[in-house]
């Protein structure tokens, strides 16, 4: 697939003033968080480090607080929920619980390898070994990470009548990840995932565990995209430990996206080959899922996951190309290209829930880069450039139904206040191009919009 071109947006006043103002906030002494001597850095606080040294087991989380503003929504729309849309990640304007999440697991010991993430290196374990897996979110956040015919469906998070979910204030409770694994001796090193868990596909993940692949409080449009949790099985297996580096390859096979209870009869496929130089400075991962997403006429429409209703197979899937370098050690360059399409075979009776009978298919394809640079121990910065195309509104929906192509650059910057606490200011401007009279900012007024946000993460 050829590269798409990431187009250059014309600066904004009130872009120039944030960025001015991050740099005035990274160079503050309050918050430059240098030490003032050279011992060593204190340890992170562990709220459960009795639990976790009594039993073997890890206990932990974090507390996500956010806030945002943009300039395209109105007094009204701002005091409700998803004013920011199509931006995600700091989705409300204001302040906002974005999640407390918390995690208690067993993890692998014995492995050299990590399910969805990498291979490691060093020997291969000889040993069985077997970890658990369980995580719970609650704010903002846990309406995205319910999963159909499960959490999705608890009173707690349902939505009045006549309620877009989310356009609220409400705030939601999920069970994002709940899994068991086991590694064993075999070949080069095996390991099989069983359970609900993240599909491994893509680039960014939608929590802000740490450490992760995340950089920005605000999402790339490529993660609205992409799977993001699944239910079934998965095997990941070393295939390549030499000279040439690290080679982990994945398949599995799951109900489908964000679905507990499947919507027609067939399973879905998750995969991915995972490279990484010996010296685990340099990442090359690709990862898909394919399978037919359709529900089964007569039976609950999975919305908004699940958009088609037809009595035969429409296949869905997505392709992710992500290459990851750290050319110097304060250095790291990140780029993805990502396709995908949605089939219809254009029949009466496939029927896309918004646009009616006779969906005849749609694609999207998108590119996204990123360079990150160090300037201090505490001090981070972040450039993001992005473009994805969705001309036929199929890949960004619930965020937006319309139609067209999406670009959008960042700046932030992650500062360490404390071992514990991380701020994260950024300045995002997004810009719709090809979508002809319909915009998707400003609750559909406006065809760019400028977001200044900033989170907190509370590690425990």
């Amino acid at each position: 697939m050829n590269a798409l071109p990431l187009p250059t947006p014309s600066p904004t006043p009130l872009a120039r003033a944030c960025v001015l103002a991050c740099s005035l906030l990274a160079g503050a002494p309050a918050l430059a968080g240098e030490p003032e001597d050279d011992g060593p850095p204190a340890a992170p606080y562990a709220l459960f480090e009795r639990f976790n040294a009594a039993t073997g087991w890890n206990a932990s989380g974090y507390l996500q607080l956010g806030w945002s503003a943009n300039d395209a929504s109105t007094h009204n729309q701002a005091a409700a929920g998803h004013s920011n849309f199509p931006v995600v990640g700091p989705a409300d304007e204001g302040l906002q619980l974005n999640a407390l999440a918390l995690v208690l697991e067993r993890p692998m010991a014995r492995t050299n390898l990590l399910p969805r993430i990498t291979p490691t290196p060093g020997p291969v374990p000889w040993e069985f070994d077997w970890g658990v897996h369980a995580e719970l979110t609650y704010g903002r956040n846990g309406l995205p990470a319910g999963m159909l015919g499960l959490d999705a469906e608890w009173g707690l998070n349902r939505t009045p009548a006549g309620t877009a979910p989310g356009s609220t204030r409400q705030n939601y409770l999920a069970l994002p990840q709940v899994f068991a694994q086991a590694y064993l001796p075999v070949g080069l090193g095996v390991a099989f995932t069983v359970g609900r868990f993240g599909s491994g596909v893509g680039s960014e993940i939608p929590p802000d565990w740490r450490p992760g692949p995340n950089f920005f409080y605000s999402k790339a449009y490529a993660m609205v995209a992409q799977p993001d949790q699944v239910a079934g099985v998965l095997a990941s297996a070393n295939l390549m430990r030499s000279d040439w580096g690290l080679l982990m390859g994945e398949a599995g096979v799951v109900n489908g996206r964000q679905n507990w209870q499947d919507n027609n009869g067939d399973k879905s496929w998750v995969g991915a080959l995972r490279w990484r130089s010996g010296d685990m400075a340099t990442w090359v991962d690709y990862s898909f899922m394919r399978g037919n997403e359709q529900n089964e006429p007569g039976g609950v429409v999975q919305m908004p996951v699940a958009r088609l209703i037809s009595p035969r197979g429409q296949l869905r899937q997505h392709h992710s190309l992500s290459f990851t370098s750290h050319p110097a050690n304060d250095v790291e360059l990140h780029g993805e290209l990502l396709w995908g399409r949605q089939d219809g075979d254009g029949r009466a009776d496939t029927i896309d829930v918004l646009t009616g009978p006779g969906f005849a298919g749609g694609s999207w394809r998108g590119a996204n880069a990123r360079v990150l640079w160090r300037t201090a121990p505490d001090r981070q910065w972040g450039a993001r450039l992005e473009t994805f195309q969705d001309r036929q509104a199929q890949a960004l929906f619930p965020v937006t139904a319309v139609a067209g192509d999406f670009n959008a650059l960042t700046l932030g910057l992650r500062q360490d206040l404390t071992p514990n606490v991380v701020l994260r200011p950024e300045i995002r401007h997004d810009w719709q191009s090809h979508h002809g009279s319909a915009q998707a900012f400003g609750g559909g007024r406006a065809s760019r919009q400028t977001t200044l946000s900033a989170d907190v993460l509370v590690f425990f």
